[in-house]
């Protein structure tokens, strides 16, 4: 399984896995530790997470992710619209529209089997449970554990923003009209302006002392954080579509568009917080999703 899965990886996310290696390389060399090493390291570490990921997402998801296991019923209702699966089903009383695939598991939302019709929820769910959420998910994983250092940095340099801010806080309460004028615009350009001087000092201290890993992380992270967030996201959602062509390719595209033509009436929202959330990958809207499915269909779009 962890070979498919890592090989999956690789093809889905070609890019993220490219910047990550160069990543760790780099930060390998500026902290002396031998770069194949390191790289080994990142694999073996990679592979004994997803097998820990496999054993423990059903137990997490049902303690930590407010899930439960389906009623008879439910299970029925699923199964028929889906047929037959290894996945474990679970279900979440949260009001997300939305169906999420984990590892080892399904997690459907009691909310959209309560408005989506059967012969639509086939077709959603087809595609949620499609191999290729689990390579996108576990490309996630692979990626940020390659950037750990990066991550650290990058949260120390957030920290050093919270005390860029509350410096910027003192600075509007001695002058005052900032304050009054406009105290949000003030906190913020102040302590964006604050941030920059404390990092970008706090960075050249270390590399004047001979720290050049954490100097260098410190002076980057800012940038290469958001920048592999773009990747990973500009990859999950062409995997999204892949998904979609595929569950197409399966006989199930008329039933996918019914399902995404209901929700971009509603467009829901994803979960924002808890276990969920982290499941939760970027994806497009359902507005994009129609037109694109449609157009793969060869359906005119409707002028109402």
């Amino acid at each position: 399984m962890a070979l498919a899965l890592t090989l999956a990886i690789i093809r889905r996310h070609p890019l993220g896995i490219a910047l990550t290696v160069i990543l760790a390389a780099v930060t390998a060399s500026l902290v002396g530790v031998s770069a194949p090493l390191a790289l080994a390291a990142w694999i073996v570490t990679g592979l004994v997470c997803f097998e820990l990921w496999y054993v423990i997402e059903p137990f997490a998801l049902r303690h930590l992710g407010g899930c439960r296991r389906p009623t008879t019923a439910e299970r029925q209702r699923i199964q028929a619209a889906l047929g037959r699966t290894d996945l474990e089903l679970l279900i979440t009383d949260r009001p997300d529209l939305t169906a999420i695939r984990g590892l080892r598991c399904l997690t459907v939302g009691r909310a959209l089997m309560d408005v989506v019709e059967d012969r639509a929820l086939a077709g959603f769910l087809a595609q949620a449970v499609a191999p290729l959420h689990a390579a996108d998910l576990a490309g996630y994983i692979v990626v940020w554990l390659g950037n750990l250092p990066v991550l650290a940095a990058w949260w120390a340099s957030r920290l050093v923003g919270q005390l860029a801010r509350l410096l910027a806080l003192a600075v509007g309460a001695s002058l005052v009209v900032p304050l009054v004028v406009c105290r949000e615009g003030f906190l913020r350009w102040a302590g964006l302006a604050f941030t920059s001087v404390l990092v970008g000092l706090c960075g050249s201290i270390l590399l004047s002392y001979g720290y050049a890993g954490p100097g260098a992380g410190l002076l980057l992270a800012w940038l290469l954080v958001p920048l592999l967030q773009a990747i990973l996201a500009w990859e999950s959602r062409r995997i999204g579509m892949s998904a979609d062509r595929a569950t197409i390719e399966a006989g199930l595209g008329p039933q996918l568009l019914e399902a995404v033509e209901f929700l971009a009436m509603v467009e829901p929202h994803r979960p924002e917080s808890g276990l969920l959330c982290l499941l939760s990958l970027p994806e497009d809207s359902m507005v994009d999703r129609e037109r694109r499915i449609r157009r793969q269909l060869t359906i005119p779009e409707s002028t109402d």
